[in-house]
């Protein structure tokens, strides 16, 4: 049954048109949606956690959890931009300074 949700929801994220420059917003609640499908929406609001000199394997795997979610999350935003805003994009760190750029 899994195994048919991710192959669902990778049909689906075709679907999804590349931004191209124009009807942004438009984009931008599509592509909030599916990265709220795929739980990883959080990393644009949520900052990175901090770890500290003496950090818990707790806080460590938080922190890694978030790293983790923030590639997924900027990778599925440059992967739904045309290539040359990909080109001018792609060396954005973060997925939230990626966001933040691409709405101002």
């Amino acid at each position: 049954m899994a195994g048919n949700t991710m192959k669902d929801m990778a049909t689906n994220f075709r679907k999804l048109d590349k931004f191209e420059g124009h009807d942004f917003r438009r984009w931008q609640k599509k592509m909030h949606f599916l990265l709220t499908t795929l739980k990883v929406v959080y990393v644009l609001t949520t900052p990175m956690p901090k770890l500290l000199e003496d950090a818990t394997v707790k806080a460590i795997r938080i922190r890694a959890k978030w790293e983790n979610d923030d590639y997924i999350c900027r990778g599925h935003i440059l992967n739904r931009m045309s290539d040359s805003l990909f080109d001018v994009y792609m060396n954005v760190e973060s997925s939230k300074e990626l966001w933040d750029s691409l709405e101002s």
